[in-house]
């Protein structure tokens, strides 16, 4: 039996933007190629060892509808819902059995199940081998569900190496995954609804055990649970930094501005190898409060940027525009609290609302909704009407954003804890040539300024 896995394209921020790919700052943060995210490699993992499998990466090579594979199994996010409905559909044209599975169909199954032969909803550790047997057997559902969700003991680990045998990508940082579920219910996160609202921790020693194969090298834990500062949490944590400590990462982490900043738990991570913290200010409560410049609030994140800094992990910050509590001033806010904290490193997104989030509820209610096209939901266009800006103000402070923020940086420091060359996206099969033609600009003017 063969399996052909498809993680379908999604349009990178620079496509909806080229003009500003001529500012090299900007483009040397999007030249790099990351291998797919987690889902596919866990379900590969589970495999019967008596399975052919492939993966096909949509956003650096062309899906072959030719394939002789079995059973096509497509695994993808919001962003590459539009790309992923059009391959399972064109793959059941040529009479191919679909699968699909992930984050958007397990939020969105009633736009996914007209694209596929069998959808699986929630998170596939235990349901997977359940379809591959009834595929097996022509006893293939229409619909499954991972109910009741993984124990922290039955949570897959990806399987490693699966990308590195391929020269495809720029990046080969390995994904390790402590968490599932989260309690917290922001309103613009699936993870609560996708996973559940019960934080699932996996048996300690089973992570140190993965992280320790990775000695000397780098390693992104995909999970924002970690770094917050609840009892239970932090004890993992502690004891998970000194287990590993002396194994020899890189470790890359992520939160919220809410992480926990006491200064025993900072040394914790920064001895255990933490080289940066990516934090994502988005419409959590203590975003909010950022946002509305409540005095505590926007000093403890100014020496949160120090806290870390000073320990050697890179602050880098992703701020989220356009959501419902950011007011008129939230550009203007964000460019000052970069330039007062000493930011080094930074993102900016539009904030979309995921289907069936509680964010995307409020905007259908309220019938803000301009925009329905999936492949518009990546975080790089106005996809409704924002509450306290017009779509045109949004958008050019957006654009605002990144032409300011990267005038003032250099981006080879900003960019110290990656791996990425400008030169990339030149050679890369992920972009237009229209946006290769603009970077090719921008490094020529660069090197005639700077001869």
């Amino acid at each position: 039996m063969k399996i052909t896995f498809v993680y379908p394209k999604f349009d990178k921020f620079l496509e909806t933007y080229p003009e500003l790919a001529e500012m090299p700052a900007i483009a040397a943060t999007w030249a790099y190629r990351m291998p797919p995210a987690m889902g596919i490699p866990i379900l590969i993992n589970i495999l019967p060892p008596d399975i052919q499998w492939r993966i096909i990466d949509q956003n650096i090579e062309p899906v072959d509808y030719d394939d002789d594979a079995d059973l096509i199994a497509i695994s993808f996010f919001t962003p590459q819902a539009g790309y992923a409905y059009e391959i399972g559909d064109n793959f059941r044209k040529r009479g191919k059995t679909v699968v699909m599975g992930g984050m958007h169909p397990s939020m969105a199954p009633e736009f996914t199940a007209p694209h596929c032969d069998a959808l699986c909803i929630g998170e596939g550790d235990k349901v997977w081998p359940s379809i591959i047997e009834d595929f097996r057997n022509k006893t293939l559902k229409s619909i499954y569900r991972a109910e009741p969700v993984p124990q922290p003991e039955e949570i897959v680990s990806p399987k490693p190496g699966i990308f590195d045998v391929e020269n495809k990508y720029d990046w080969h940082a390995s994904l390790v995954s402590i968490t599932r579920g989260c309690p917290f219910g922001c309103d613009w996160c699936n993870v609560p609804i996708y996973q559940g609202d019960k934080i699932r921790l996996r048996p300690l020693e089973k992570v140190v055990e993965e992280i320790k194969k990775l000695s000397g090298k780098e390693f992104y834990i995909t999970d924002d649970m970690i770094m917050l500062n609840r009892p239970r949490i932090t004890r993992y944590m502690m004891e998970l930094c000194e287990k590993i400590r002396d194994f020899k990462v890189n470790m890359f982490l992520s939160c919220s501005p809410a992480m926990n900043t006491d200064p025993e738990f900072l040394d914790a991570i920064a001895s255990a190898g933490a080289k940066s913290m990516y934090t994502v200010f988005a419409s959590d409560p203590f975003s909010a409060r950022f946002f509305a410049r409540h005095p505590g609030i926007w000093q403890r994140t100014i020496d949160l940027v120090k806290q870390l800094e000073d320990r050697g992990i890179r602050f880098f910050g992703s701020f989220g525009v356009g959501f419902d509590t950011c007011m008129e001033d939230q550009f203007d806010l964000i460019l000052e609290f970069c330039e007062k904290a000493n930011v080094k490193t930074a993102e900016f997104f539009i904030a979309t609302p995921f289907p069936n989030t509680p964010f995307w509820h409020k905007i259908e209610a309220e019938n803000r909704f301009i925009e329905r096209d999936w492949k518009k939901f990546n975080c790089a266009n106005v996809v409704f009407k924002p509450k306290h800006t017009s779509e045109k103000q949004l958008r050019d402070g957006f654009v605002r954003l990144w032409r300011e923020f990267f005038s003032k940086v250099n981006h080879e420091e900003s960019l110290s804890s990656f791996h990425q060359k400008l030169e990339n996206i030149l050679k890369s099969r992920e972009f237009s040539q229209n946006v290769k033609d603009a970077v090719a600009r921008g490094m020529k003017r660069a090197a005639a300024n700077n001869p």
